[in-house]
């Protein structure tokens, strides 16, 4: 036997289950008594099911049919109350988002502040997080699916992560204007020789600068003191406490304070790039932002260097 139950004979069943009266049900649904004792009657002739007993005064009593049907259709009922915030909950979740973790430096820069504009232009409704993180917080973040993009110094070591490089460029040194080695326009271990060193600590960048220096007769030179990022660094060399060994992005924020941007030899080459899981697909947003990133870059990959030098 065929049943033709309709969503809003149900509607209206348990609309009257829940008040105890036609009247009481067309005043929750909006809807004339006569509609919803025709949507009663009509369910109760599709499932040959009799409901409810009238009584005086207008109450409906369930039956003991009635009461075993409703038992057993309640959580089909209440899902159906569910709907429209089901409805809402999936569009919010289809709606485009783009999570992006990089280090201080990089988040600060005028190069990736560039690309993010880019892409908000060609896509002003994606859901945009930045996180600001440490570097060796980024490719665990990455792996884990916590961002979609991440924005780093390489090489990557965790296999889970992939990385595209996005441009080469070196480490410098910056010291305060007022600062005797101010006019030098290249310093080096022995030029900064009896100044106080600057450098960061705990991260891979101190790993390729001192790798750098114990490739050169350097002496004793050593930090004298530590700061744990690069913009930290760069504040102490700009307050005129010593010569600081940085990326070349961290000395763009202190610029207006006097500070003095130099290349630093030996050469500690930085590569810097982006961060993808490798085995997560790559969601159309961030496809689109890697795309923003990667028209920033010259075809001679020094332009950063250019833009967090100057003086």
């Amino acid at each position: 036997m065929a049943y033709n139950v309709k969503l809003n004979q149900l509607r209206a069943y348990q609309a009257i289950m829940l008040t105890g009266s036609v009247t009481a049900a067309a005043e929750r649904l909006h809807a004339t008594q006569p509609a919803i004792s025709r949507q009663l009657a009509s369910l109760e002739d599709a499932t040959q099911l009799r409901l409810f007993d009238r009584r005086s005064g207008g109450r409906m009593i369930p039956t003991a049919l009635g009461l075993q049907f409703f038992r057993h259709i309640e959580g089909t009922l209440s899902g159906i109350e569910d709907i429209p915030d089901i409805a809402k909950q999936l569009v919010q979740s289809a709606q485009t988002r783009l999570r992006v973790g990089a280090t201080p430096p990089l988040l600060n820069s005028a190069f990736v502040g560039s690309a993010l504009q880019s892409f908000l232009r060609k896509h002003p409704a994606t859901r945009l997080t930045l996180e600001s993180r440490a570097r060796h917080d980024i490719e665990e973040w990455v792996a884990n699916g916590q961002i979609d993009v991440g924005l780093a110094l390489l090489p990557a070591d965790n296999p889970l992560v992939r990385s595209i490089p996005l441009v080469s460029t070196a480490a410098v040194a910056v010291v305060q204007s007022k600062h005797a080695l101010a006019r030098k326009a290249v310093l080096d271990p022995q030029a900064i020789r009896g100044a106080r060193l600057i450098l960061p600590s705990r991260q891979l960048l101190r790993a390729l600068i001192d790798k750098s220096l114990a490739s050169v007769e350097s002496g004793s030179l050593s930090a004298d003191i530590e700061a744990s990022s690069a913009l930290n660094c760069c504040k102490l060399a700009a307050d005129g406490l010593g010569v600081a060994i940085c990326d070349p992005f961290s000395p763009s924020a202190f610029l207006a304070h006097g500070l003095k941007v130099r290349p630093w030899r030996p050469e500690v080459k930085l590569t810097y790039g982006i961060l993808i899981a490798e085995r997560r697909e790559v969601s159309p947003a961030a496809r689109a932002f890697m795309d923003c990133l990667l028209a920033q870059v010259r075809p001679d990959g020094q332009h950063l260097v250019r833009v967090a030098g100057r003086t």
